[in-house]
C-alpha cells in the first residue's frame, strides 16, 4: 500500500511531535523523575502522570536501603579503619608463686577501712586472755558452740590497737602452727563501745596427719548482733565476740581476765 507524499509528511510530523513531547517532559516531575506514560480511558490520546505516591516512594526507599548498607559495609575506608582498631589478646602465664605475690600487692588480704568506726582511745596496755570456739550452723540458724578451742592465748590492747601475744597459737595443725599468722596476719582494732573490727587470718579446719595443708581464710570482724562487747568500765565481765566465717561455720572469741 502506497501513501501519498503529503500523507507521509503528515505521519512523519506526528511522530516527531510525539517524540519531542516525550523528550520535553522527561524529568519534569517534582522529584526529578520521568512522568509515567499511559493511554486515556477512551484510547484516543496519551496521558503523562507523575504517579509516585508516598507509599511508592517509601517502597523505593526501602528497596534502596539494603543497597546503601551493602555499599557502606564494603567501603574500603571502613575496612581500613576497622583493621586499625583490631585488638589482639595475648595470654600471659605466671607461676603460682608470682601470681600470688602480684595479687597480694594489688589488694591486701588485711586491708580494712577503720574510718567508719569510732575507735577506742586512752586504753593503756590492757592484757586479756582469749579463746576462739567454733560455731556450727548445720543444725540451727542460731548456731551451736562446739566447746573446743580453735585458738587460744593472750592479747594486748593499747589505745585501739589489738595484738596477739607470742604465747598465742592456733590449734588446727597444718599451716596454723606457724606463729606468723597471729603475729603478722592480723589487722584488728578496738572500738570505743568494746567491739573488735578489722580483718585477720582464720583457720577453721583441722588438718589431720597426712592431709594436704590449706591456706587460712581471711575473715572480717564486725559489730556482730550476737556479740557481747568488752566493757571497758567493768573489766571483770567476759566478752563474747562473734565472727562470721562461712555458711556452715563461724567463730566466737571469748575475752576474759583483762587487767
Amino acid at each position: 500500500m502506497k501513501f501519498p507524499i503529503k500523507l507521509k509528511r503528515i505521519i512523519l510530523t506526528l511522530f516527531l511531535c510525539i517524540g519531542l513531547t516525550e523528550a520535553s517532559i522527561a524529568g519534569s516531575c517534582p522529584d526529578g523523575s520521568d512522568p509515567i506514560k499511559s493511554v486515556s480511558e477512551d484510547g484516543t490520546y496519551f496521558v503523562f502522570n507523575c504517579g509516585a505516591t508516598k507509599n511508592s516512594t517509601s517502597q523505593a526507599n526501602d528497596k534502596t536501603t539494603p543497597t546503601k548498607k551493602r555499599a557502606f559495609a564494603q567501603s574500603p575506608e571502613i575496612k581500613s579503619h576497622s583493621a586499625d582498631l583490631d585488638v589482639k589478646n595475648h595470654e600471659v602465664v605466671f607461676s603460682p608463686g608470682v601470681l600470688n605475690e602480684l595479687l597480694n600487692r594489688v589488694i591486701s588480704k588485711l586491708e580494712y577501712d577503720f574510718s567508719k568506726h569510732k575507735l577506742a582511745r586512752n586504753v593503756k596496755d590492757l592484757s586479756c586472755g582469749f579463746k576462739i570456739e567454733r560455731v556450727f550452723y548445720g543444725n540451727s540458724e542460731l548456731g551451736e558452740l562446739e566447746g573446743w578451742n580453735l585458738a587460744e592465748g593472750a592479747i594486748t590492747i593499747k589505745n585501739a590497737d589489738v595484738e596477739f601475744s607470742n604465747r598465742s597459737s592456733w590449734n588446727m595443725e597444718g599451716l596454723s602452727t606457724d606463729t606468723k599468722y597471729l603475729r603478722d596476719e592480723v589487722n584488728i582494732k578496738l572500738t570505743e563501745d568494746g567491739h573488735f573490727v578489722g580483718r585477720m587470718a582464720y583457720f577453721g579446719r583441722l588438718i589431720k596427719e597426712g592431709e594436704v595443708p590449706v591456706e587460712p581464710l581471711y575473715v572480717t570482724l564486725t559489730k556482730h548482733k550476737r556479740s557481747k562487747p568488752i566493757n571497758l568500765k567493768n573489766l571483770r565481765n567476759s566478752a563474747e565476740l562473734w565472727i562470721d566465717v562461712e555458711d556452715w561455720q563461724g567463730g566466737a572469741m571469748f575475752v576474759s581476765n583483762c587487767r
